[in-house]
């Protein structure tokens, strides 16, 4: 998720994936490739052997106080509160010079809907209903701090970290995973890609410029905005 983490401060959240989308900007552009310069960066800070490490190995280095910082999203809440018997608190991706408006994967994990078909639509509204009030968007937040419920109405979240992260929304401006909606319905999937151009940046294996053309080169393969 690095490369989403940080990338929206670089294209501009919504106006680049926006304008990637409509064929406007290409994966070759300089606010596509530069996330994957910084993310070269981190290897020099990543433990010996980290090529090895799991995702459980990750979350068990930080939890034991073996590591500063995690990068990750709020998902990681309830499993640090358990496991971690420190106080954590966390930044937002650092922005490329002070002053410079901010943006955060603010990512829509969950949807729900009524299928059109359905033989009880009734029964349905009813609970759709429930799932969009302001009392269910309470439970819901609380229950599971870091999935934050995107009620228009204000929730007061319990948990301090869940709080922090979600007040991030009135700080900065807020986008999704940019090869969430439609950029990855074709072969090569572009969210497959980056995950591996990620961990090639890291390593230092491929340079940004060779990953932007590679990940450029797939999507035009079968996207038609992007030919």
């Amino acid at each position: 998720m690095g490369y989403s983490n940080i990338g929206p401060n670089y294209w501009k959240g919504e106006e680049g994936r926006l304008a990637l989308i409509a064929g406007e900007q290409k994966l070759t552009d300089e606010a596509w490739v530069a996330p994957y310069a910084t993310l070269a960066r981190w290897g020099a800070y990543l433990g010996d052997g980290y090529e090895a490490q799991t995702y459980p190995d990750s979350q068990n280095i930080f939890t034991l106080g073996r590591a500063a910082i995690y990068p990750a999203g709020s998902w990681e809440i309830a499993g640090f509160n358990a496991q971690a018997d420190f106080e954590m608190g966390a930044f937002k991706p650092p922005v490329q010079n002070a002053g410079d408006t901010c943006y955060i994967s603010d990512h829509t994990d969950i949807g729900i809907g009524m299928n059109a078909a359905t033989p009880n639509p009734d029964a349905a509204r009813t609970f759709l209903a429930w799932v969009a009030s302001p009392d269910f968007a309470s439970i819901f937040g609380n229950a599971l701090p870091g999935f934050f419920p995107l009620s228009s109405a204000p929730v007061e979240l319990s948990d301090p970290l869940a709080r922090e992260i979600a007040g991030w929304r009135s700080e900065c401006e807020s986008t999704i995973r940019p090869t969430y909606q439609i950029l990855s319905r074709g072969t090569p999937n572009l969210e497959n890609e980056l995950w591996g151009a990620a961990v090639a940046a890291i390593k230092g294996t491929s340079s940004p410029e060779e990953l932007g053309a590679r990940l450029q080169k797939g999507l035009a393969s079968w996207y038609e905005p992007q030919q």
